[in-house]
């Protein structure tokens, strides 16, 4: 499913909307470990980096060459989401926002895709991520921390949504996580076809 023209009736003129990926690029941690434990896990402060190291590769195939994509690294997440509020305020009420982050999701998925309740966003992500593994919810099932910068855009915009990486092994905010490689690597190919909807 790609995203077309949509009529802006207001103006009287036809506009594409955008496909923002917006990632948190800062931590609550001052000091970071990660180790590759084997059996292609990862082990450290996770938080954000796996969502950023997912996004950057995702950018870096060379897979995403569209002029309606945008790619947003975030700060002040872990504060008061004062990075996402400044990017709210470029964006068209069109716009279609995925926000990439770890979750704590309990899933035996690759991926998670959280927050997507309107009927165009479940059909979108049906659409784009046939054959791979994700678990899809319409609200926000993760025990660790319900907001996120989903809440931000919300603010104005109604296509938002968020991919989770889901970890394990405690709280992410607080500690090291366990993450499986393979939903790094999934992360980076749904940020792939959805930005090759965008086209």
């Amino acid at each position: 499913m790609a995203f077309s023209y949509l009529t802006v009736q207001a103006l009287g003129i036809v506009m594409k909307p955008k496909l923002i990926i917006s990632c948190h690029a800062d931590t609550g941690f001052r000091l970071h470990q990660l180790r590759r434990t084997g059996n292609g896990v990862v082990s450290g402060h996770l938080d954000n980096f796996a969502g950023v190291h997912a996004v950057m590769t995702a950018f870096f195939s060379g897979k995403m060459d569209s002029d309606r994509l945008r790619i947003e690294l975030t700060y002040g997440e872990e504060t008061d989401m004062e990075g996402a509020h400044g990017v709210l305020e470029s964006l068209s009420p069109d716009d279609v926002v995925v926000v990439v982050d770890v979750t704590g999701t309990d899933t035996d998925r690759d991926i998670t895709i959280e927050k997507c309740d309107s009927q165009e966003m479940l059909d979108f992500v049906r659409a784009t991520l046939g054959g791979m593994s994700y678990a899809l919810y319409q609200g926000c099932p993760d025990p660790i921390e319900k907001e996120d910068e989903c809440d931000v855009y919300r603010e104005r915009l109604e296509n938002v949504f968020f991919l989770g990486i889901p970890c394990t092994g405690g709280d992410y905010n607080s500690g090291e996580v366990s993450i499986r490689e393979a939903s790094i690597a999934a992360a980076s190919e749904a940020v792939i076809r959805f930005a090759a909807a965008f086209k």
